[in-house]
């Protein structure tokens, strides 16, 4: 902790400059320093070779979740919280919301009230859910930025995995006028370079794997608003390539490890006599909404072209129809959605019926109503030569139709 109080409820901040070693050690003997929360007795840590803090007695529980706080944590705390105050924001240092019993990093008060939480160590899932449910419904908006220590990325693939992938948010401004442009982010931040960096456009290829575009932005040329309205360039070639190389892999070879959900569906192929490397070109589409799908979109397309053009041929199908037909088959798990707390809901319904309007913008279905057909997979292509050139061809054609 950076705060702390004395026993009079005097508050007192590490990051105001008017307190010295000396000061600080002359007042823990008269006072003592107590925790603002909970009242319990804090240490003072002034040393040398880290940020001077205020830390609980080992094993105490406080009211509020503690997490160990590192270096990376008090330097990266303090530079959002004189960064807020430079930009003319009444920020609050570990400000205690009682209504909420919550205490995040950095409080903006307002109209639109803004809880900043800087995390850089692990935090389960369900807590990282919980505390953002929190800043919610108490009508704040949550802004997680992660240690930028918890960034990786290989090649084209960034890897959110645990509760880095919970910070998923979408940017409040409209999205890059682009088919497979999408509105969705990660913010990093690293107090040793002073650099956000923002992992934008993200569409997912597998559960913990998504593909990105990257824009690194010094502390000193952003404003805390731009938090939830980030501006990255989108560049459609190196979009494409990432794409098409995701899914020559999925052609070549499995993963070395099969989920549940790709092993049924394997299963489903090899029943049906279809060669899960030769699926057309049309299954495994990016767009907008298939972030809210846990699977990557090659696994839960494929089912839906399977259900309706095999399966079920010659029938007419809603998205609603489809969840139906999924569930009576024991095959929901393909559509299982993805935990976004920072993200308005969408129902499977939705994310499925984007992909058809795709599928009836290449022609491959009909709409006759509300309702979709689809004529059979017809002849598949035998050549993976022509199906890698095939997988090109049909996102030059969605991204014409776009344009």
């Amino acid at each position: 902790m950076l705060v702390a109080s004395t026993a009079d409820a005097e508050r007192i901040s590490l990051i105001a400059s008017e307190w010295s070693q000396q000061d600080l050690v002359q007042l823990d003997r008269q006072s003592g320093f107590y925790c603002p929360v909970c009242r319990a007795p804090v240490v003072l840590k002034t040393g040398k070779k880290r940020r001077w803090h205020f830390a609980h007695q080992p094993h105490h529980t406080c009211l509020v979740d503690n997490e160990p706080e590192s270096m990376t944590h008090l330097s990266g705390k303090e530079d959002l919280f004189r960064w807020c105050e430079q930009a003319g924001r009444s920020a609050k240092l570990e400000h205690y919301l009682h209504q909420l019993h919550q205490r995040p990093d950095i409080y903006l008060p307002g109209i639109e009230p803004v809880a900043i939480e800087y995390q850089c160590s692990m935090i389960p899932e369900h807590v990282f859910t919980a505390r953002s449910n929190g800043y919610l419904n108490g009508r704040i908006i949550p802004i997680w930025i992660i240690g930028a220590h918890r960034y990786h990325r290989q090649r084209f693939a960034l890897q959110l995995s645990g509760f880095t992938s919970l910070a998923i948010r979408q940017s409040k401004v409209p999205k890059v006028s682009h088919p497979f442009a999408t509105s969705y982010y990660v913010c990093f931040y690293d107090p040793a370079s002073k650099n956000f960096r923002y992992s934008a456009h993200l569409s997912s290829i597998s559960k913990t794997r998504f593909i990105s575009q990257e824009s690194t932005v010094n502390l000193l040329k952003l404003k805390p608003y731009q938090l939830v309205t980030p501006s990255v360039p989108f560049s459609s070639m190196e979009f494409k390539d990432a794409w098409l190389d995701m899914k020559r892999k999925r052609r070549l070879s499995p993963p070395n490890r099969l989920s549940p959900e790709e092993y049924a569906l394997r299963v489903q192929a090899y029943r049906l006599r279809i060669n899960f490397s030769y699926i057309p070109g049309y299954v495994g589409l990016p767009h907008e909404s298939a972030i809210h799908f846990q699977n990557s979109p090659y696994l839960w397309q494929m089912w839906v072209i399977l259900l309706m053009g095999v399966i079920e041929a010659d029938h007419c199908f809603t998205p609603e129809r489809v969840i139906r037909e999924t569930e009576a088959r024991r095959m929901e798990r393909v559509f299982s959605l993805r935990c976004l707390p920072l993200c308005p809901l969408l129902p499977a319904s939705l994310v499925i019926k984007d992909y058809l309007e795709q599928l009836l913008c290449l022609r491959v279905v009909k709409k006759i109503g509300n309702s979709y057909r689809m004529e059979g997979l017809g002849k598949m292509k035998q050549s993976l030569t022509s199906l890698f050139q095939e997988d090109r061809v049909i996102l030059d054609r969605l991204e014409a139709a776009w344009m």
